[in-house]
């Protein structure tokens, strides 16, 4: 699993520290519409029951809840106020779908556009120690690979962007995709700060999902998050 290791992609997490992240990106309720056009993919066959032991941590649903009773949260975050624009989150048949642009005018060495999920209601975590892949359907129409990231509740981790990631590859149509959870690992700049996917999956605060590549010309951000399931 490649990582994206670089410092620049530092950021907020908007759904745990909206006020930090009011400083530097914007952050736009979800819709009940869908948006202009129709999404890149159709929506998705029945997912099957849950194995024994597996933990379907979120599948969204119109009005910011997810079916499990969580929450989420599109935003937009950059170094520079403007260089990211998040457009909407629209979500239809449990498939969100997030649009925005990027554009490094104003000078930022990071930015990008999120969308993140919650196990509950503010303060809630999931205990995901037993499990050991992740299990998500992902696409987008713009990007190539798009940045997964496990969250625990430390705020200051959080907000130095050090809880492990990996990064994933993508194509325009709905698709699955399995992740082992030991890919997981912190960006290279945290160093000692940096939390390992052992210490995070016990207390897991949100999962989250972004398109990180900031360029100095304008391209568009539209991508999907659907079903997000952990198995043993």
């Amino acid at each position: 699993m490649n990582l994206d290791t670089s410092a620049s992609h530092r950021f907020v997490f908007a759904a745990i520290a909206l006020a930090a992240l009011a400083a530097c990106g914007t952050v736009n309720k979800p819709v009940d519409k869908p948006a202009d056009k129709p999404p890149a993919a159709a929506a998705p066959a029945a997912a099957p029951a849950p194995a024994a032991g597996s933990l379907v941590f979120a599948v969204p649903q119109p009005g910011g809840a997810t079916a499990q009773g969580g929450q989420y949260q599109a935003f937009a975050y950059s170094e520079k106020p403007g260089d990211a624009k998040l457009d909407q989150v629209a979500v239809a048949n449990g498939v969100a779908r997030v649009t925005g642009s990027l554009w490094a005018q104003k000078g930022s060495s990071w930015g990008g556009i999120g969308f993140m999920s919650s196990p509950g209601a503010p303060g809630k975590t999931a205990d995901l120690s037993a499990q050991r892949s992740l299990h998500i359907q992902l696409a987008s129409s713009t990007a190539r690979q798009l940045r997964l990231r496990v969250i625990g509740p430390d705020a200051a981790t959080r907000d130095a962007g050090c809880y492990p990631v990996a990064l994933v590859p993508v194509s325009p149509d709905l698709r699955e995709l399995t992740i082992p959870l030991a890919g997981f690992a912190p960006e290279g700049y945290c160093e000692a700060r940096g939390k390992s996917i052992a210490s995070t999956a016990p207390t897991v605060a949100a999962i989250e999902v972004s398109d990180p590549t900031l360029s100095g010309t304008q391209r568009a951000v539209d991508f999907q998050v659907g079903r997000i399931e952990l198995r043993p």
